[in-house]
């Protein structure tokens, strides 16, 4: 009988870290110790747990447990939650065994909970999984407002399809130990239903080499033996997988074996779902030893565990962690060793970036057989993956962040994904010649449009995102301008008569003259390079894309202005703003210029205003007359002169009223004229000489 293993029967990371949690409490025997449901699927394990004085509880009995000698342990996957609230508001010590991919689930269906508040955009989340299964309904409590259907195959697929609504975006995820096969068919038929669709492939990636691996054995074997819990769900998608190839028996452990199904012709195939104990495969495989005459049990039990090479990536889980190094469970005999300088490019903290319990990959680089330990590097795992991704951001087109941190010749170096990219002074974005400083320290969007794999060198462009950028915003801002319509942008340049802003990826021009209501001889008066103005379209022209725009608005219109300070027959200091042969202009508000004419600037005739009058004098004048309707406004200083004199005169008469005497004996002129030629007699006459 030949026998076939897989590689990865047996612990999970995820499970192996909620077992060595909970024997770490149990060696400690400080406090009671309680499991919110199993911790694992295996009831030969949990059944041990109880053995041992563990207590399965529920919810429901939280509020009797003593605080301060309980410690309540959360199950690898995962509870709701209201569940973890709970804890916190009784003060009661737990351990979190939560599986970090189903973690992973919990986190982005909380994110896309809170994108949905704060956009108000509605959507749905379709789960796949068992709708029962205790980490289904641990992700779903984190959906908050948004409605969740579990589906578990594509007829559940189609039949939500048929009643809901498909314009609404779609979040598609599953259950971290969900078939594979149903999942991809699910997800090929789902892109094809809605058009808006947010996709997470949650799968965990251990579940996915499980469910490979054990259809690459099954096609190679006659009968597969699949061990694990009744009720865990990866190890039921392994029987599932399995007996598409082959037949397939689910055995909990070895007394569920029958020999009988055994034939010396047979190629066996085994495997174990992520919940099943080490103890519990070997004893499967020394039952199956026992009529198997090829292999001996020692070589059976070699084959049953995992293997590592030098030169292999592994997932592992963090152990200890020291000032200079952790170490890691890779799942075999050899224990990991992970110097600080192989964790990062960078120096790293270890203890405040790594706790006990966490997962990470890691690639095996030397093998110490005496020691008992192998030691690991994560940062080329890192670089690895890093230019995995710079490869697939190429092949996909995908815009990626990063900054810049060097100039050097010919371009600069932009820092994305673990990776120092070259981008070519060409592509940066900037014009001919500018100086490549100013992108020092900036974060930049680019694109790779070139990748030599061999050297691990990339080439990528800045200006390629911007001028899409640029496209967008065009097309935008063409599809929603309308005359009247008030942008905010900023001045790009000044020319002699006018101003070009920046409306956000489209310029509009701002002549001169709606610059400002009053008379300006250089945009630079008003506005300059750089400064950020609110500016009203005038006009557009789609065709020769031109946009006319006023900077001036009506609140600063000087007609409208005057109205409130000024009424026809009101005195104004006024400006002497030029000289003219009719006349002389004064402003009278900014913006408003008035004629005095040479008739009304003084009360005795002159023969140029500048005989009175200079620019820059500042004089009172009388507002004759406002035309609104043309815009002129009429002024006069001899009217105020003649006021002035008539009130002069009037003054002195009132003075002198008291001097004029009368007499009796003495008739008084009735006129002018009586009065002159009563002078006339009365004064002596001279008789002429005789010459």
């Amino acid at each position: 009988m030949r026998i076939l293993l897989s590689e990865h029967a047996g612990f999970c990371f995820g499970v192996r870290r909620a077992v060595g949690l909970i024997e770490e409490e149990l060696a400690r025997g400080e406090k009671a110790i309680y499991t919110l449901g199993h911790i694992i699927h295996n009831e030969d394990f949990n059944a041990s747990l109880v053995e041992r004085g563990v207590v399965n509880i529920t919810e429901d009995d939280l509020d009797s447990l003593p605080c301060e000698k309980a410690v309540v342990f959360i199950r690898t996957h995962g509870v709701p939650c209201k569940t973890l609230q709970k804890l916190e508001d009784l003060g009661l010590p737990y351990l979190d065994a939560t599986c970090p991919f189903v973690k992973k689930i919990h986190q982005i269906v909380r994110k896309e909970a809170a994108a949905q508040k704060e956009s108000g955009e509605p959507c749905s989340i379709l789960l796949m999984g068992d709708s029962d299964h205790p980490e289904v309904l641990g992700i779903v409590s984190y959906a908050e407002a948004i409605p969740v259907t579990v589906i578990a195959n594509s007829e559940d697929l189609l039949r939500y399809a048929e009643n809901c609504d498909r314009s609404r975006r779609h979040i598609f995820l599953s259950q971290t130990t969900h078939s594979l096969a149903e999942w991809e068919r699910c997800l090929a038929k789902a892109k094809e239903i809605f058009p808006s669709l947010t996709v997470y492939d949650t799968i965990c990636n251990v579940t996915e080499e499980r469910q490979k691996e054990v259809a690459e054995i099954a096609k190679k074997a006659d009968l597969c033996v699949i061990v694990g819990g009744k009720n865990s769900s990866n190890t039921r998608k392994l029987k599932s997988v399995s007996e598409a190839y082959c037949k397939t028996v689910h055995v909990r452990n070895a007394g569920e074996l029958d020999p009988a199904i055994f034939k010396q012709e047979m190629t066996v195939g085994v495997t174990a779902g992520a919940s099943t104990p080490d103890s519990i495969i070997k004893e499967v495989i020394t039952t199956m030893s026992q009529v198997n005459d090829e292999l001996s049990f020692e070589e059976l039990l070699n084959q049953s565990f995992k293997t590592i090479r030098t030169g292999e990536e592994a997932t592992g889980v963090v152990t200890s962690i020291f000032a200079n190094e952790l170490h890691v469970d890779l799942g075999i005999k050899h224990t990991g060793i992970l110097p600080s300088s192989e964790v990062s490019e960078q120096e790293a903290d270890l203890a405040a970036n790594f706790k006990i319990g966490d997962q990470i990959t890691v690639l095996v680089q030397k093998f110490n057989d005496a020691d008992g330990t192998v030691q690991v590097s994560k940062k080329r795992v890192d670089s690895r993956a890093n230019w995995s991704k710079v490869l697939e951001a190429k092949e996909q087109g995908t815009v990626l962040s990063g900054n810049v941190v060097s100039v050097i010749k010919g371009g600069v170096l932009v820092s994305a994904e673990g990776q120092n990219l070259f981008v070519p002074a060409s592509l940066t974005g900037l014009s001919r010649g500018a100086d490549l400083n100013e992108l020092m320290g900036k974060e930049v969007q680019f694109r790779i449009i070139e990748v030599d794999p061999a050297r691990k060198r990339a080439v990528a462009s800045i200006r390629a995102v911007l001028q899409e950028q640029k496209k967008a915003a065009e097309e935008k801002f063409w599809a929603e301008v309308a005359v009247d319509k008030v942008y905010t942008g900023k001045v790009k340049s000044l020319t002699s008569y006018g101003a070009f802003v920046d409306l956000g990826g489209v310029d509009g021009m701002v002549h001169i003259t709606e610059l400002s209501w009053q008379k300006i001889k250089n945009p630079a008066e008003v506005v300059h390079v750089g400064d950020e103005i609110t500016v009203r379209v005038k006009e557009i022209n789609p065709e020769t894309k031109k946009i006319s725009l006023a900077y001036k608005t009506e609140e600063e219109n000087p007609w409208n202005l005057i109205k409130d300070r000024y009424q026809v027959g009101d005195t104004a200091t006024v400006k002497i703003v030029n000289l003219t042969p009719f006349g002389a202009f004064a402003e009278v508000i900014p913006g408003i210029d008035g004629l005095i004419h040479i008739s009304q600037i003084s009360d005795h005739k002159i023969a140029t205003p500048a005989d009175v009058l200079k620019v820059g004098d500042e004089v009172e004048a009388e507002i004759v007359d406002i035309k609104y309707d043309t815009k002129k406004v009429s002024l006069s200083i001899r009217s105020l002169l003649e006021k002035k004199r008539a009130a002069e005169e009037e003054a002195i008469l009132k003075e002198n009223a008291d001097v004029i005497v009368s007499t009796e004996d003495e008739a008084q002129p009735e006129t002018f004229q009586e009065t002159a030629e009563a002078a006339e007699e009365a004064s002596p006459v001279e008789e002429p000489k005789a010459e």
